[in-house]
């Protein structure tokens, strides 16, 4: 019994050490020798000291021709060039969509996507187009665009080397860490940078507010794997970001949509608009070239006018409460059939598709939902609640749809689910991949259908846009066409009465 005893007692303690490590990520973060970086408007200090500012300045104008930038004609810089080994320092280098002439853009099919196209106007580059900016509501989004002088009003403030930094008071701008040579960065695990968000009020009104632009990459192989998976370690990230307990932190940023190089990818192409390379394109307020994790107990706010928070490989959230409001995707990961964002932890509602569209979650390779709470509001038919590529894996968490909560079985996998605008959440793993909207198996490509749709006449009704769905006859769960709430039949845009369809004496 003594000998039972004592293996009990040792089992215990053995229980009591590692519980004491589930926090291991936490205790990971350095919080006592944080850098501390106290932002006050358009200054700032670093450890107490005066953070130092240069009059550096970007500028872009496609009507005059420039060297400064190689393959980007359009694109120079005023004032002193920062030469510093500063940690942390100002300038005015912050790339936004500049303001175009309205009356330059063509609205044409390119690179797959009908977009509003802009080329240069200095006589010798006419051959190139400049940029694009998306057609929403068929029409050009020119909110997206913006002045040099709004954009004076934004400080860029650079963080250029590892360690952890604790961020508190408001910004007028954007926060970049750049650590310098990409390559190099990429596979070194020492470049890694670690936020701690400690009431922070972040603003940035013409481009993002948040980019994590170089660090280390923990998955840098991803490119030689012949085969990726929703399995991914995150845990080594060089992207880290902590949500300080008791505290609320705003971040509040634009996107900067596609700007071109004046390089061909293919000089044979006969296609005519060729593909040029892309110089840049950031979509979201809160945006990371590299992987992410976010954790934490605090709040996270992101407000955004296009997509909220975004990473271009990976994103894991592990803790906090994060709220995002966006016109487009609430979250993002970009990288085709690789990408994983993975919802460990943490309470988040995302309100997505204020705008013309979006999805609450939009991925290019997995969604992994494994112990998170989530919340979806307002999403628009044809987009979803959550969207993948590669599949949603559904472990465990409690999902809700514009309040709806969803039963998911523990091994579910599935492609898309929760439109909303009258369908609802697609509940229960038995209901997933079935019918036009959600089949694994169909050849239903969202793409093609809105470029079906925006072809469609100005009187076109509603059974039109069902019909491009495959879905005819459709009359609700009553048999009858959906009702507005006054009773009336649903209206066109132009506020004209739609047509029910003439085969309307012959359904049950």
């Amino acid at each position: 019994m003594k000998k039972l005893l004592a293996v009990t007692l040792s089992l215990l303690i053995l229980l009591t050490l590692f519980a004491g490590c589930k926090s291991n990520k936490e205790n990971k973060i350095d919080f006592l020798n944080a850098n501390i970086i106290t932002l006050n408007g358009n200054e700032a200090s670093f450890n107490g000291i005066v953070v130092e500012e240069f009059d550096y300045t970007w500028h872009c104008d496609p009507t005059v021709s420039h060297t400064d930038v190689k393959n980007a004609p359009a694109e120079y810089y005023t004032g002193t060039k920062p030469e510093t080994d500063a940690a942390v320092y100002i300038d005015h280098e912050l790339y936004y969509y500049p303001l175009l002439d309205e009356s330059g853009f063509k609205l044409q099919n390119y690179d797959g996507e009908r977009e509003w196209t802009y080329y240069y106007k200095d006589g010798e580059h006419n051959e190139y187009i400049f940029a694009t900016l998306p057609n929403l509501n068929n029409s050009l989004p020119t909110q997206m665009m913006h002045s040099e002088s709004e954009a004076a009003n934004n400080k860029v403030l650079h963080i250029t080397k590892p360690g952890t930094y604790q961020l508190n008071g408001e910004w007028d701008g954007q926060i970049l860490i750049d650590l310098g040579d990409e390559d190099e960065n990429f596979k070194d695990p020492d470049k890694k940078v670690t936020l701690l968000l400690n009431g922070v009020d972040i603003t940035c009104t013409v481009a993002p507010a948040i980019v994590f632009k170089d660090a280390y990459e923990c998955d840098n192989e991803w490119e030689e794997k012949e085969e990726h998976s929703a399995e991914v370690d995150t845990e080594n990230a060089g992207v880290n970001v902590f949500l300080l307990k008791d505290t609320k932190n705003n971040i509040s940023g634009k996107n900067i949509f596609r700007m071109l190089k004046t390089v061909y990818k293919d000089e044979d192409s006969s296609d005519e608009i060729k593909v040029q390379k892309k110089l840049r394109k950031i979509d979201a307020a809160f945006y990371s070239y590299v992987t992410m994790n976010i954790d934490g107990d605090g709040e996270l706010n992101v407000t955004s006018g296009f997509e909220g928070l975004d990473s271009e490989l990976h994103l894991s959230i592990n803790g906090g409460n994060i709220t995002i409001n966006s016109d487009d995707d609430g979250m993002n990961v970009n990288e085709d059939n690789v990408s994983v964002l993975a919802l460990n932890g943490g309470n988040i509602t995302i309100n997505a598709a204020k705008g013309a569209e979006g999805d609450g979650i939009d991925s290019n390779g997995f969604v992994v939902l494994n112990g998170a709470t989530l919340n979806i509001n307002g999403i628009r038919v044809p987009d979803n609640a959550i969207d993948s590529e590669d599949g949603i894996h559904y472990k465990s968490g409690e999902i809700y749809i514009d309040g709806q909560k969803q039963s998911y079985e523990a091994g579910s996998v599935f492609n898309e689910t929760g439109r909303a605008g009258g369908f609802g959440g697609m509940g229960g793993d038995k209901e997933f991949n079935k019918g036009p909207f959600n089949t694994e198996n169909s050849d239903f490509d969202l793409k093609e259908f809105k470029e079906q749709v925006e072809k469609l006449p100005d009187d076109a009704t509603l059974e039109d846009v069902l019909n491009l769905l495959g879905i005819n006859n459709f009359r609700g769960d009553r048999g009858e066409m959906p009702q507005a709430p006054d009773g009336n039949m649903p209206q066109l845009p132009n506020n004209e009465m739609q047509n029910p369809p003439s085969n309307t004496d012959k359904l049950a």
